[in-house]
């Protein structure tokens, strides 16, 4: 069988700041890639087409769909671009009318069955893991026999009708024996990010881990199949595939996919000494939490090539991090941020501003938290999209902390985090949050130190391509 994989075009979901998410935040189609290698071992043909990197227009994906001639569409979406997703497949359904179609991804395993329901574009949907679904799926389809569908764990499918859901695929624990994504079925080329005094490089996406543990109240893992289930890659495992991707792919500059890249700080120590013992050269990216790193862990993870940490700030007052269960203090916050600086890893942090129980003062006492933290090089500005499957979602609903949706808004037809607001809260309209966002952003970036703290790492000529893009992301051009 052959299976084309398609990601629509979707930048234009950020808005303005689509020029900042280009250069600095576009991800290869990792679980696509994971999904076409299971069908090459499995002895079926798999191609990718990804509109957002290539710049394709719907009628493109539809020229590249008709020159392949596949027996299978698939797609992958979460809540925010679901909407593009359904408009790219019922484009290629209409081009491609007797080609089924398989849905995948965060909104469809947050709502099941009802996908289908309202989207006839799709004929199936996978929920839970989807590397043996969609080989069984495919064998079931090159054989003809409808009566094997019903026996394929996890799929969603259609019947005289009906939309059916199977019994759910159990969790697979061992995530090692899942082969390599296939990613030289992507133009590599195409996805680059700004690393620290290296200028733009050619990046990977890596994922060494499946699942989180924690209970933050604006993330939907919760009500994701198997999301609460932390499964680990070996060390061992995770080195075989770095070694692939630097010795033979070329690409020298690897982001960490990870809800949490230092869940295990035995398992990230092996890999910085297995990184060091085979001589790989790269650097690396990744997330975590302040409560989960240490001066020792950081020093081995910059010996071993990390040059950039991600932590989830969200909010500088403490009753806040308490109502979204953040589960850390601002001092962790401000101690993380102070180790990373001492051993020269850059530190990014994100906050998110619109929360329940947010006022102006608190977005206020945000920013000053943010901009004397000692060790924070970037910052993020969200606003709050209380987006479908999280529990924030439930407490805009019913107004607590006063918050409240913007008339029509809790539909979830406009998720975008910047550059516009689903949300009211206290004495903040939507119309305040996003000058909050922009206000948020200039005060922290065009302060003469942090202008040359990004001059000195990013170098000139990336320093002047991220202004360009930061002010044209403010300036809403």
């Amino acid at each position: 069988m052959k299976v084309l994989f398609v990601v629509p075009p979707f930048a234009q979901i950020y808005g303005s700041y689509r020029h900042l998410y280009r250069k600095g935040f576009l991800n290869p189609p990792l679980g696509l890639c994971y999904l076409a290698a299971s069908l090459s071992r499995g002895g079926h043909e798999a191609r990718i087409v990804d509109g957002e990197a290539e710049s394709l227009s719907p009628d493109e994906i539809v020229s590249r769909a008709r020159e392949f001639r596949p027996d299978v569409l698939a797609f992958t979406a979460t809540s925010v671009d679901f909407d593009r997703a359904r408009q790219i497949a019922g484009v290629l359904k209409c081009a491609l009318p007797d080609t089924p179609s398989i849905l995948g991804g965060t909104h469809v395993n947050i709502f099941g069955p009802q996908v289908l329901e309202e989207t006839p574009a799709f004929d199936f949907g996978c929920v839970g893991d989807g590397e043996d679904l969609i080989v069984e799926l495919a064998d079931a389809l090159a054989a003809s026999e409808g009566g094997r569908l019903a026996q394929i764990p996890g799929l969603l499918r259609r019947e005289d009708g009906h939309v059916l859901a199977d019994p759910p695929r159990p969790v697979e624990k061992n995530i090692d024996r899942y082969p390599f994504p296939a990613r030289e079925l992507l133009r590599n080329e195409l996805y680059v990010r700004a690393v620290p005094r290296r200028g733009y490089r050619q990046t990977a996406a890596v994922m060494s881990s499946r699942g989180c543990p924690y209970s933050c109240v604006y993330c939907a893992v919760k009500s994701i199949y198997g999301g609460t289930r932390v499964r680990l890659r070996s060390a061992e495992n995770v080195l075989d595939e770095i070694e692939k991707i630097v010795n033979r792919l070329g690409i020298t500059h690897l982001g960490f996919n990870d809800d949490c890249l230092t869940l295990s700080r035995e398992r990230m120590l092996a890999i910085c000494e297995g990184i060091r013992k085979r001589g790989l050269k790269f650097t690396w990216e990744g997330l975590s939490r302040a409560d989960l790193v240490d001066r020792e862990l950081l020093t081995a993870m910059r010996d071993a090539g990390f040059v950039r940490i991600s932590f989830g700030i969200e909010s500088g007052n403490p009753e806040i991090l308490k109502v979204i269960r953040k589960s850390e203090t601002l001092e962790q916050i401000e101690e993380a941020f102070r180790i990373a600086r001492q051993v020269g890893i850059v530190a990014r942090g994100s906050v998110i501003i619109g929360l329940p129980y947010e006022t102006r003062d608190t977005v206020m006492q945000t920013f000053r938290f943010v901009n004397r933290l000692k060790g924070i090089d970037q910052v993020i500005v969200n606003i709050l999209q209380p987006y479908p499957g999280t529990e924030v979602r439930e407490m805009v609903l019913r107004g607590d902390g006063g918050s409240r949706y913007v008339d029509g808004a809790a539909s979830g037809g406009n998720l975008r985090r910047f550059g516009s607001a689903t949300v009211t809260v206290n004495d903040l309209s939507g119309r305040d949050l996003v000058f909050l966002q922009k206000y948020g952003f200039l005060r922290f970036y065009l302060r003469p130190s942090v202008i040359y703290n990004h001059l000195r790492i990013a170098g000139w000529k990336t320093f002047a391509a991220d202004a360009v893009g930061f002010l044209r992301s403010i300036a809403g051009v």
